[in-house]
């Protein structure tokens, strides 16, 4: 298996009959801002391909040698089968030189539907099975909370220096007023109580 780049045909495609199907509409961002983002330089789209054969997808935002992992997803019909862990995998290789790359987690602790509360508290401790760890960070982006995890970290930065360079991602993304009515900081999550999780 392999990642390999999407054009721009094939980012619409998974847009529309993956990406807002595998996510709630309030996470999707609109297609234009990640089709801008791709022309800026500063949005990647991959597919998982195993051969000729799309398995899934990962979108990721960089800023020099600094990634966040905005959307990461194996198609419904390949779940189960360790293809998330694979695909974390070829996620690190393909950004092995990387000083930083970050990913976005709902946060359990602001959901109130039982059901949901337990997929996104599995989600979580797939991401740490597979060696992910909790930068503390916790923010609210276009209305969703979220939990900040650490994919990789070559630099040495502060939880705050983290936040700094999450806010920078979604700066060069979006339009002044949207980034600053839809990126909120809610807090840190010290090293104690993060160990412990």
């Amino acid at each position: 298996m392999e990642l390999k780049i999407l054009n721009e045909k094939e980012i619409i495609t998974v847009f529309y009959d993956r990406l807002q199907k595998d996510f709630a509409a309030d996470e999707v961002k609109p297609l234009n801002v990640i089709l801008k983002s791709v022309e800026d330089g500063v949005y990647e789209c991959f597919g998982l391909f195993h051969e000729d054969r799309m398995l899934g997808y990962t979108f990721i935002v960089k800023q020099g040698e600094r990634y966040l992992v905005d959307y990461l997803a194996v198609f419904s019909e390949y779940r189960n089968n360790g293809l998330g862990s694979k695909t974390l995998g070829l996620i690190r290789d393909h950004l092995s030189d990387a000083e930083l790359v970050i990913l976005e987690a709902e946060d359990p602790e602001y959901e109130t539907d039982e059901e949901l509360h337990d997929i996104q508290t599995r989600r979580i401790g797939f991401y740490k099975r597979n060696g992910l760890t909790d930068t503390g960070v916790r923010t609210r982006c276009f209305g969703v909370p979220f939990v900040i995890l650490e994919v990789c970290r070559k630099t040495d930065m502060s939880d705050e220096e983290i936040w700094e360079e999450y806010r920078d991602f979604y700066r060069a993304m979006l339009p002044p007023k949207m980034f600053e009515n839809n990126i909120e900081f809610l807090g840190m999550v010290n090293d104690r109580k993060r160990s412990a999780q």
